[in-house]
């Protein structure tokens, strides 16, 4: 009976990982990347954008946006002053290739400080 119990419960659990496992398809969102600093990506306007706020501690964001397949759509690396924001266009990318952000929050003239972010989505 033990065997049996452990086996339903495996089952349940592997049905339930199937069930929330994310799907491979884009989806706006809005994350902060701490510091004042925030990165978005518009699905319906296939746009990523990078701000800053004006009240940050930090004077600028740096950002690079590629995707995990080169070829799959435009890398862009780009920075964004403090109180700015700064969008670039995916409109080109493949429909749902894999993408990913990385960068860093810093101080000019430019340091080996900061804080550092990244993050993957789909275009």
């Amino acid at each position: 009976m033990k065997t049996l119990r452990i086996a339903a419960t495996a089952t349940v659990i592997g049905v339930s990982l199937i069930a929330t496992a994310p799907t491979a398809s884009a989806n706006s969102f809005n994350v902060s990347v701490g510091g004042g600093g925030t990165v978005s990506y518009n699905d319906g306007t296939d746009t990523v954008c990078a701000s800053l706020s004006s009240g940050s501690g930090y004077d600028v964001l740096d950002i690079t946006v590629y995707p995990v397949v080169a070829g799959r759509g435009p890398t862009w690396t780009f920075n964004v002053h403090r109180g700015g924001k700064v969008c670039r266009s995916l409109a080109t990318a493949y429909e749902d290739s894999a993408y990913k952000y990385l960068g860093g929050l810093g101080y000019e003239p430019p340091c080996r400080c900061g804080t550092r972010f990244g993050d993957d989505f789909y275009s």
